[in-house]
């Protein structure tokens, strides 16, 4: 649908277009969660998420 809506002429070209955007969007998305659990693990003197060690 959106591949007709924007008018591409095949399906490759939306697929290259917002892969990319969402794999982008993704890895900003794991770094957020890395910052945050590196934050968390600060915070408590070192153990993160309750004493579970935290891989990042």
């Amino acid at each position: 649908m959106i591949m007709e809506v924007l008018g591409h002429s095949s399906i490759r070209v939306t697929m290259d277009i917002y892969t990319f955007v969402r794999l982008d969007s993704q890895r900003s998305a794991f770094d957020r969660v890395g910052d945050a659990l590196r934050d968390s693990n600060e915070d408590d003197g070192g153990e993160g998420l309750g004493g579970v060690p935290a891989a990042v």
